[in-house]
């Protein structure tokens, strides 16, 4: 609980008496969650958009999305939030170290459960959550090989995905073990229940979450229906049958909402068709490394073939090599570098774990006492790493919390078009955090395709129109394709919606193929085009009501001045807050 909450104690120190609530961030996606459940607090629908402002309605239906369909978290911190009045940010404070307490308690039972050892699940506990990042080749030692680093810090943190709903696995994961160890009927039929919907749970919650847990099950079923005793066959396969109904009543609905899903998601995802085995990932290398020990102990009569702690380890350490290859047989592969930070990592260090204690011989002190201290010294590491990446831009968008906050007061005054409010800004940090406080719309629209509502054209519309109210210019997009430190989220968003996510980084494609020069010209030329041409038609596409701006940048309005009229303008904090009125 205390690592989880140390980037935000560092910001909380940081800022002192400035702090405005705003969260510290460990992830980058984060914005896209907190918006969304700040848009649930404020009663907008399950379908919304709020980095749009559009929302479902009977005459602009919106389609089904990852945040629609999963909606069991957001739905359960929304509600919360409005019952204690607090804030999204706030939520999302409180969500750390709760989801660190439930990640460790929930490990901490799976480990005390198996081996009946609660010194070694308290240290295994340490081991799995902390060497978590280490072993699915993120965090420091991602940085350090110059690999392509998606999360720093301790990945099972994200929130809302999958800190709210991670530990939910594990206690499945116990659930299923206890069933299959009760020897009273009911006993076993109550436990396989709860695992069962502990699974319906899990299937709308996080698709990576339930997708592994189901692969798990199948691991663990062949196994334990192969090796174990026959007397025994018949009490497991009732285990497995009612998880198996109970899931697949879940599947029916969720199947119904994912037929209705939005084309951005398939794109957002980048799900690619292919049969190409994925087979040397670390998560999936340490899994081996257990089968293989398994085996050789086995040979060695060390270890009984039916001993049910055996055939659990090496259904935790199958996992891996099942999830990162179930395509080829399907044929589908969707982001899976998701598994490899957000779960499998932690299910086979697990694995790990029950097999050291399947040996038998008891742990020195000594070794103990340095494993606790050398994963607290390393999720210390890890801890600072995201604090620091994340802490300047945090600082920015603290300091604009008070224009979110007087824009939130003046949300009852709806846009001369009858469309949702939009909000200009050219600081990037701003148009990231608005939605966690206000509900008005951006007009970056940086959720457009995470939340379904624009296509592909109409992003790079809302894209070109933001550079060119922020004065950009052709070579200025061309420093930003280049990428500077000082601009380089914006060059990442730059990239993704004009080219996708799957021509930017190599993790998102199993066959990458970079962004050429001349494909970068091309585009070039195109925004160019646009600048050169952009008249009021354009500029009604997407009316803006409000304009923020730091107090200590100087910004050219020429842009924006020439389509519309700009009041004198009011200081909120260290920000200045316009109002704009489109010019006759």
């Amino acid at each position: 609980m205390l690592l989880s909450l140390g980037p935000q104690i560092i910001f909380w120190y940081d800022r002192g008496s400035q702090w405005q609530g705003t969260y510290a961030t460990l992830n980058a996606d984060e914005f896209l969650y907190s918006g969304y459940v700040n848009a649930l607090i404020e009663g907008r629908p399950r379908r919304n958009d709020p980095f749009t402002g559009r929302q479902d309605d009977a005459t602009a239906p919106l389609p089904e999305t990852a945040f629609s369909i999963q909606y069991i978290p957001p739905f359960i911190l929304s509600s919360l939030a409005k019952l204690f009045g607090i804030s999204a940010a706030t939520s999302f404070i409180a969500l750390a170290p709760l989801a660190g307490l439930l990640a460790s308690l929930s490990i901490f039972w799976l480990l005390s459960s198996i081996t009946d050892d609660h010194k070694i699940a308290g240290i295994g506990t340490l081991f799995v959550l902390l060497a978590g990042t280490f072993f699915a080749g993120q965090g420091l030692i991602g940085v350090l090989l110059k690999l392509d680093v998606v999360a720093l810090g301790l990945p099972f943190l994200r929130r809302y995905q999958p800190a709210a709903s991670f530990y939910l696995f594990f206690v499945f994961c116990t659930l299923i073990w206890l069933a299959l160890d009760a020897r009273s009927t009911r006993k076993r039929r109550l436990l396989s229940l709860l695992a069962g919907v502990s699974l319906a749970v899990l299937t709308f919650s996080y698709l990576y979450l339930w997708t592994a847990a189901v692969g798990w099950l199948v691991c663990l079923a062949i196994l334990w229906l192969l090796l174990r005793p026959a007397s025994d066959r018949l009490r497991s396969l009732e285990v497995f049958a009612i998880n198996a109904t109970i899931f697949i009543l879940a599947a029916i609905p969720f199947g119904y909402l994912l037929s209705n899903r939005s084309q951005a998601i398939d794109e957002l995802q980048t799900l690619i068709s292919t049969h190409r085995p994925d087979l040397f990932r670390i998560p999936e290398i340490v899994g081996v490394v257990v089968i293989m020990m398994l085996v050789i102990f086995i040979r060695q009569r060390r270890i009984k073939l039916d001993d049910p702690r055996a055939l659990f380890a090496g259904s935790l350490a199958l996992a891996p090599v099942i999830v990162f290859n179930q395509q080829v047989l399907t044929g589908k592969s969707m982001q899976p570098f998701h598994y490899e930070s957000f779960v499998v990592n932690y299910v086979a260090l697990v694995s790990l774990v029950i097999l050291l204690t399947l040996l038998g011989r008891p742990f020195p002190r000594a070794v103990l006492s340095w494993t606790a201290i050398v994963c607290l010294l390393l999720g210390l590491t890890e801890v600072g790493l995201v604090a620091g990446a994340f802490h300047r831009t945090d600082v920015l968008k603290d300091q604009m919390v008070p224009a979110a906050r007087r824009l939130k007061a003046l949300a009852n005054q709806p846009s001369a078009s009858g469309d949702p409010a939009l909000v200009f800004s050219p600081h990037l940090e701003f148009m990231q955090m608005l939605p966690t406080w206000a509900p008005q719309g951006t007009l970056l629209g940086m959720g457009a395709i995470d939340f379904g509502s624009a296509s592909h054209q109409e992003r790079k519309e809302f894209l070109y129109t933001h550079l060119y109210y922020s004065g950009v210019t052709k070579e200025g997009l061309r420093e930003i394709f280049r990428g500077p430190n000082d601009q380089l989220p914006l060059s990442y968003y730059v990239k993704y919606v004009v080219f996708g996510h799957e021509r930017v980084r190599p993790l998102f494609s199993l066959n990458f193929q970079p962004i050429t020069q001349d494909e970068i010209e091309r585009e070039l030329v195109a925004y160019d085009t646009f600048i050169n041409s952009f008249s009021r038609e354009q500029a009604l596409k997407h009316p803006i009501s409000y304009s923020v701006i730091l107090t200590d940048r100087n910004f050219d309005f020429s842009n924006i001045d020439r389509w519309y009229e700009r009041d004198t303008g009011e200081r909120v904090g260290e920000s200045m807050l316009y109002s704009l009125k489109l010019r006759d």
